[in-house]
């Protein structure tokens, strides 16, 4: 008997399915070995030698792996085909072999496949092979060289920044993409700047709107509400003809197949999924057998898929929506590994519909219904447009451009109602027919005042993008360093867009000018390119490791000697003054957010929380009401972690609290309309992220990610 070992039950379960009798399935459940977390469990004097441990959620499952081989002659090692997959199987191989109980004579092979189909599992057990030791050592050394930054860096933060602060190699570089981005955004200072658009009516009352982009032949910019209205009072009584007529055809190739990057940003931009969102549903897609392997950067289509897919695409749409050669794509992404193919359906002919049946959510019919259209599309021709351009020209010389285009031939535009899904509409402008030299009248002019806007906060999408651009991480990683710079308080997110905290800024500062190298943009991609070559054999982990852990040793000891945390939590200075002994207060960092402090301190320690939250002009406790509690005791504004709380000044005789309900001056919209009672909305947090409820919940179930008072007060764009 042949002992399978996978990670999860699920994967398990469909394998059974698919295997024969000679075959029993069992489920690691994830990493069953690890580095001990209350200790560096790395040997600096011996060639950084793990000391791995066994955590104690993974003894039960190591314990029916143990009792299932007893019965097995081989073990067949089948999970995930990455680094980190091949990883855990050299780790239950090794807790396997040390069992004196097992036999000696125990084989153990291993089997990889991209999809959890009859075909390819039939395929992948018919020639197994043996692990890939240089993709273990090449997991291994990013995994040692992260806990030598975490674990060293990490107790330098609590010391000189705030308990309970983190580091790592990855996530410290994506808190920093966001902390200049938000520093770009505040530094931004708004161009004025009009457009121009005129209506104009032919001869046979047909209109077409122009934008004003020339003057005399040369580029107009038009800065100011002055400018603008001397243009419209020039351009009375002128008169206008066609200068330029062009006709053109346009192609829009499809997109190639998803990798990892791409289906985290389609998912997040179509639907709002956060990476985690999405890598979740895609696992339990592969894990059902629906799709191949999630965690790739590979575009390439197994030629099997695509023989299906254009026999699929000939017979539904016709052979015209089929190009002469199959479509190949090549991979761009720097030092591109993992799995050896794009993310697709394992069937052309699975339908959405199936995936309903199975009892799936909504997420992954969602994240399916991407898959199969993006995978589909790939393999069609291109659209085609007919496109035309529209030059007005009066005659003092102001020029109007006008494009347009229509869809002459669909191609791959047609696979959403081919699979069911609602067709994508395009913003198509048909200009009418008009000749050079045709005069036409202006029937109306619209002058609008914009303002150039900063750039934009990092989404999942754009910060995923950004970090791939740069060779910083890789497809399994994505996720898992969004998730922990929210969870550690790094970053707030608002809608679909990350805030830096407090906190980011002062530890980013921090490291940019002490480690330069840990937080350092090439520095990241360049190791990321040498554990690629450490999975091709090229060279060996360990050097890697010493190379970067000397320099960093000595920068460690010189940061811990010569930082001192009152600067490291200095944010700026205030405009107030103390008004005790007349210095200028400094905006510093604290164990729950922003105070004030005296810059003669400790010399003068008058401190108060940051804009007088919960205090008057002199520091003082502004009371919120008496205590139901105790007789003498009043209500003061505390910061806890979880956010302001009222608690009685009498603590710790009266541990009497009340929840803070920090309001924005705006009735609830569900009580005003209900004409219910006097609910507010207030400003209310959920897993790190801020939104909007009101006050009189559970009672109004009220809630909103956007700020409803900027809506209501006329404000362009919802708060950030």
């Amino acid at each position: 008997m042949k002992l399978v070992i996978v990670e999860s039950p699920t994967k398990a379960k469909t394998l059974n399915k698919h295997l024969g009798k000679e075959y029993k399935v069992k489920a690691s459940n994830g990493h069953i070995r690890d580095l001990p977390k209350k200790e560096l469990g790395v040997d600096l004097e011996n060639n950084f030698k793990p000391k791995y441990t066994i955590p104690a959620k993974a003894k039960k499952a190591i314990t029916a792996l143990k009792t299932a081989a007893k019965t097995a002659d081989t073990i067949v090692l089948a999970t995930d085909p990455d680094r980190e997959g091949e990883a855990i199987a050299w780790h239950i191989k090794e807790i396997l072999k040390a069992d004196k109980k097992l036999p000696k004579d125990l084989k153990f092979e291993r089997v990889v496949f991209h999809e959890l189909t009859k075909d390819a599992l039939a395929e992948a057990f018919k020639e197994p092979g043996k692990l890939n030791v240089n993709l273990v050592d090449a997991q291994q050394a990013r995994r040692i060289l992260d806990r030598l930054v975490g674990y060293n860096l990490s107790p330098l933060l609590w010391k000189k920044v705030r308990y309970g602060l983190s580091a790592g190699r990855v996530q410290s570089v994506a808190v920093r993409l966001i902390v200049e981005r938000e520093r770009e955004r505040d530094a931004f200072k708004p161009d004025e700047y009009w457009s121009i658009d005129g209506t104009f009516e032919t001869k046979d009352k047909a209109t077409y709107v122009g934008t004003l982009k020339k003057k005399d032949d040369e580029k107009l910019d038009v800065t100011s509400k002055k400018g603008s209205s001397k243009i419209e009072t020039d351009l009375k009584g002128d008169t206008f003809s066609i200068s330029t007529v062009k006709k053109s055809e346009r192609k829009r190739k499809a997109s190639a197949p998803f990798k990892t990057s791409t289906m985290q940003q389609t998912a997040s931009n179509v639907f709002g999924f956060t990476a985690r969102r999405t890598m979740s549903a895609a696992q339990k897609l592969f894990e059902n057998g629906y799709i191949t392997y999630h965690r790739t950067d590979s575009l390439s289509l197994a030629p099997s898929f695509v023989k299906a897919a254009r026999a699929f695409i000939k017979s539904e749409l016709g052979a015209e929506y089929l190009p002469a050669k199959p479509v190949a794509y090549k991979t761009k992404a720097k030092g591109a590994q993992e799995a050896h193919e794009a993310v697709r359906p394992t069937s052309v002919k699975t339908p959405i519909s199936e995936i309903e049946k199975q009892g799936l959510g909504s997420d992954e019919i969602r994240l399916y219904s991407l898959i199969l259209k993006r995978a589909l599309e790939s393999q069609i021709v291109e659209a085609v447009y007919d496109q035309t351009s529209i030059k007005t020209l009066s005659k003092k010389g102001y020029e109007f451009s006008s494009a347009g285009s229509i869809i002459k031939f669909e191609g791959w535009l047609a696979v959403g109602k081919l699979i069911g899904l609602t067709p994508e509409k395009e913003a198509l402008n048909e200009l009418p027919e008009v000749t050079e030299g045709e005069d036409v009248d202006m029937a109306s002019l619209a002058p609008e005042q914009h303002f150039t806007q900063p750039p934009a906060r990092y989404s999942d999408a754009t910060l995923i993008k950004t970090l791939e651009e740069m060779g910083i991480g890789r497809p399994s990683t994505y996720a898992p360093t969004i998730t922990t710079i929210q969870r550690r308080k790094y970053i707030l997110k608002e809608g679909r867009y990350f805030i830096p905290e407090d906190v980011a800024y002062v530890v980013t500062d921090m490291l940019v000018d002490r480690f330069k190298r840990v937080v350092g943009y090439d520095f990241t991609a360049d190791m990321e390119e040498k554990f690629d070559a450490v999975a091709e054999g090229k060279i060996e982990w360990e050097p890697v490791i010493a190379e970067f852990f000397g320099p960093f040793e000595k920068e460690l000891e010189k940061a811990d000697k010569e930082l001192d945390k009152r600067t490291v939590t200095k944010l700026g200075e205030s405009e107030e003054k103390c008004p005790d002994c007349g210095k200028i207060l400094f905006i510093k960092l604290g164990k729950y957010g922003k105070f004030l402090s005296c810059s003669g301190f400790p010399e003068c320690e008058f401190a108060k929380p940051m804009d007088g939250d919960g205090v008057d002009e002199d520091g003082n406790e502004i009371s919120f009401g008496k205590c139901d509690k105790c007789e003498d005791g009043e209500f003061n504004l505390k910061q806890g972690r979880f956010g302001k709380f009222l608690a009685c000044n009498n603590y710790p005789k009266c541990k009497s609290t009340q929840p803070y309900l920090d309001k924005i001056g705006m009735e609830c919209p569900t009580c005003k309309e209900d004409k219910r009672a006097d609910g507010e909305v207030v400003v209310k947090k959920a897993k790190g992220r801020t939104f909007y409820g009101c006050s009189n919940y559970p009672d109004c179930k009220y809630s909103s990610w956007k700020n409803p008072k900027a809506d209501e007060d006329g404000d362009p764009e919802p708060a950030e």
